[in-house]
């Protein structure tokens, strides 16, 4: 089988002689207090596709975080690590040609320059570096790796209307599920990564030849991995839903195992009151 305010600021510069602004902000404060989930958590829609495997069929598994640990199961316990790919079918859900999986997420995302790298969301899959030095990982001189395989990517607002942000490489930064973890420990790491924070999207699979896990490890500087994605291309302000395609013709399977958001400076909140104070503007004008 291929393989995360600043108390917001009440006050909008003194934009509306009533309270309706602070009162938004206050709301909007309280909101991203509540320490929604930064992963999706309702599947609303899964059309399996051709040449899936069954056992990879339970679109729930796409719910929640990714995986830190895996093989529990076969037999073969290991950390999820860059060679070391998750595996159980409670882990994976499968989507075949023709196939899509639409996901709601826990929490909004924003298309926020700020971001680190402008990254707004994180796919992750299965794929994972081969191992020329088995059981040491050390990848290869060039790299090479298995599960990269094409996805379409779509974005919404409302659950309805998706916009395409392109196609993209599912497992293209392997997951690394602990910052102390070998290639393939049999007991979980104590230091887990932040499943929030994206890798470099300008790093190629090229950057990774020849290393080890210490080497990656600093590639990634604290990420768990996963395929970043900005929305920016969308046009869209924010999303609330993440549709992946794949698409008849691929001759391939796309693995999914979770997506995450990408926490805004301010949970989006400034944002917000950035957009409230246009909509006072034109009130008042």
């Amino acid at each position: 089988m291929e393989h995360h305010m600043d108390q917001g600021r009440a006050r909008a510069a003194g934009l509306v002689r009533a309270g309706w602004i602070g009162t938004a902000a206050a709301l909007a404060i309280g909101a991203s207090a509540t320490a929604h989930t930064p992963f999706a958590v309702e599947v609303t829609e899964y059309i399996v596709g051709s040449g899936v495997n069954p056992a990879f069929t339970d679109s729930n598994s796409a719910l929640g975080s990714p995986s830190r640990f895996t093989g529990i199961p076969a037999g073969f316990p290991s950390v999820v690590s860059p060679f070391s790919a998750p595996f159980d079918n409670d882990q994976l859900v499968q989507i075949g040609e023709g196939g899509s999986l639409t996901l709601r997420l826990g929490t909004r995302a924003w298309n926020d320059p700020s971001n680190p790298f402008g990254v707004d969301l994180i796919v992750f899959g299965n794929g994972s570096l081969i191992d020329t030095a088995f059981p040491n990982g050390v990848a290869g001189t060039p790299a090479a790796a298995f599960g990269l395989d094409p996805m379409v990517v779509e974005v919404s607002a409302n659950g309805v209307d998706f916009i395409s942000l392109g196609t993209f490489t599912e497992g293209l930064f392997p997951t690394m599920g602990f910052q102390d973890g070998g290639p393939f420990d049999s007991t979980p790491g104590s230091v887990p990564t932040s499943f929030t924070t994206p890798v470099n999207p300008a790093l190629t699979l090229a950057d990774f030849s020849g290393l080890d896990m210490d080497g990656i490890r600093a590639l990634y500087n604290g990420s768990g991995g996963g395929t970043p994605i900005d929305i920016a291309a969308s046009g869209l302000d924010f999303v609330d839903y993440i549709r992946i395609v794949n698409p008849l013709g691929s001759g391939i399977t796309v693995e999914i195992d979770a997506v995450s958001v990408v926490p805004t400076p301010g949970g989006g909140v400034v944002i917000m009151l950035a957009g409230l104070a246009c909509t006072a503007r034109r009130r008042r004008a």
